[in-house]
């Protein structure tokens, strides 16, 4: 499934190229890579990487991949998620699981994916923001807010939410070079135990 976000195709494949050059020239190494995790937070939890693929449609609107975690799972099962998870002991760095997983979960070949940054451990509009609401929570003393995306696609209505409502905060705000027009307070915990990161 995929989520458009309403640009010009010309000017999004411009802003994603100079997106891309920009993530290159600043980075120092070959690969984009991760610095070592924090040993705090490697103790909460194990590594886990996700995939932000954007690409243009036909029409030229700007879109990203999202699949549905099986029914099955015995955690997140049923809920839209971006293409990831947890990380093998053969995996090399965050960008291999990433790769890896999107390969398992969408048939995504690695050799398809121009990797051109790898963003922090969590993370305008790749949503409509009439459809979007949040939530306030609470965790040991701290407010924070959960935002949910309604996404209908083949006339099935699917909800986004939570850290992967988040990351894609995140993604389209880089992409546009904007904040997003509303308020966030994302829960602390996904930067203290949320130990993965997004390519």
């Amino acid at each position: 499934m995929s989520m458009a976000a309403k640009s010009s195709g010309e000017d999004v494949l411009q802003r994603l190229q100079a997106l891309a050059e920009h993530f290159r020239t600043s980075n120092s190494s070959q690969s984009p890579t991760l610095p070592p995790p924090d040993p705090a937070a490697a103790r909460l939890t194990n590594r886990a990487a996700v995939l932000i693929c954007l690409f243009l449609s036909d029409i030229g609107e700007l879109r990203v991949i999202l699949t549905k975690r099986a029914s099955t799972l015995s955690s997140h099962s049923g809920e839209v998620a971006l293409p990831g998870g947890k990380r093998d002991l053969s995996d090399a760095d965050d960008v291999a699981t990433a790769l890896r997983e999107a390969e398992e979960e969408i048939g995504l070949a690695p050799s398809l994916v121009n990797v051109v940054a790898v963003l922090e451990p969590f993370v305008n509009k790749l949503a409509q923001d009439e459809k979007r609401r949040a939530v306030e929570k609470e965790w040991m003393g701290y407010n924070y807010l959960l935002h949910f995306f309604e996404y209908e696609y083949e006339n099935e209505n699917y909800v986004i939410w939570a850290l992967t409502a988040g990351i894609l905060i995140k993604a389209a705000s880089l992409v546009f070079q904007r904040p997003p027009a509303f308020l966030e307070r994302p829960p602390r915990f996904w930067t203290a135990s949320a130990n993965g990161s997004q390519t």
